[in-house]
């Protein structure tokens, strides 16, 4: 491996020998990586391939640990000498639905996603969410108003169903032919998902008068078949994303109500993993990566945001 180049995070028009693809979200895997060989999972192997994109999986020639996000995300943790580095990709500290994450060694170099690395962006108790969401769907159902739940078709929808639909034993559930088709995936590994009625078409006739929800991917409640069911059903829109933290995000994304349930750690939880990793060397990549580095170089860490050195190969050894 030392004489091949191998890519931690692929970009749309890159290639390399080797390129780590730390789970199937589109944002971490790219048909351009195709030729080069993947380090990456079983699962993450098998849902990149129900997405479309077909990857030269090879045996793994570093050791890879459990991230918590979805379904077969990983770390990878590359040693050379005395240097060490760990790449999180996507992290959750606080796994939804029985998602693994293993405890991460010391390491000298960390580069760690900052989806949430700003200090306002911490969630509420999980608990404390789970019965929120669960006491406002049963009122709503309890007037025979029937309600969708939203989230991403890979990952956030698996790991909302297997939170909710226990606690929702007597309701009709109904869910969207790209969500089941990932469930059947989480199955295969052992991830309980209860059995839905799929909802083959946005014309298809739903039932009146009692309980039933929808299992749906994250889209505007302005959006023309959101309507339909809002003024046909009486549908109450609900969403499940961390984003709902931020101010106004109902009113634009046209919902009725939002809970910030995520699979990404929050800003308390990114600061766990600098804790577990001891780091000397840290670099920020996505969403608030730049606020993150600065709140870690107040905290007294040598930290850089890589969303800075975008379209740069940054070498590492």
């Amino acid at each position: 491996m030392n004489e091949h180049e191998t890519l931690l995070k692929p970009g749309s028009d890159s290639s390399a020998d080797y390129v780590f693809i730390s789970h199937a979200h589109l944002d971490h895997i790219y048909k351009s990586t195709q030729d080069s060989g993947a380090i990456c999972s079983e699962e993450t192997f098998l849902l990149s391939t129900l997405r479309g994109i077909g990857l030269k999986r090879v045996e793994e020639p570093f050791p890879l640990f459990d991230s918590g996000h979805i379904l077969g995300s990983k770390a990878i943790l590359i040693e050379a000498g005395d240097e060490t580095i760990l790449y999180t990709g996507d992290i959750n500290t606080s796994p939804l639905g029985n998602i693994p994450r293993q405890r991460f060694p010391k390491v000298h170099t960390l580069i760690i996603e900052s989806n949430y690395g700003n200090p306002n962006l911490v969630f509420p108790p999980r608990s404390e969410l789970v019965k929120e969401a669960v006491d406002y769907l049963r009122e709503n159902l309890s007037k025979n108003r029937p309600v969708v739940l939203m989230g991403y078709p890979l990952g956030k929808s698996q790991h909302i169903q297997m939170i909710l639909d226990g606690l929702l034993p007597d309701v009709e559930k109904y869910a969207s032919p790209s969500i089941i088709r990932y469930n059947d995936v989480y199955r295969l590994f052992s991830l309980t998902i209860e059995n839905k009625s799929i909802m083959y078409s946005q014309s298809q006739a739903l039932p009146k008068g009692y309980n039933w929800i929808l299992y749906y991917p994250n889209i505007s409640g302005r959006n023309a078949f959101m309507q339909v069911l809002k003024k046909k059903y009486d549908a109450v829109l609900t969403v499940f994303s961390g984003r709902s933290l931020l101010e106004g995000y109902e009113e634009a994304l046209g919902i009725d109500k939002a809970f910030p349930l995520s699979d990404h750690a929050d800003f308390k939880g990114l600061l766990e993993i600098i804790e577990e990793t001891s780091p000397q060397r840290i670099f920020t990549t996505h969403g608030f990566s730049k606020e993150f580095s600065r709140e870690l170089r107040k905290l007294g860490y040598e930290a850089y945001d890589l969303n800075s050195m975008r379209g740069k190969c940054i070498r590492l050894f």
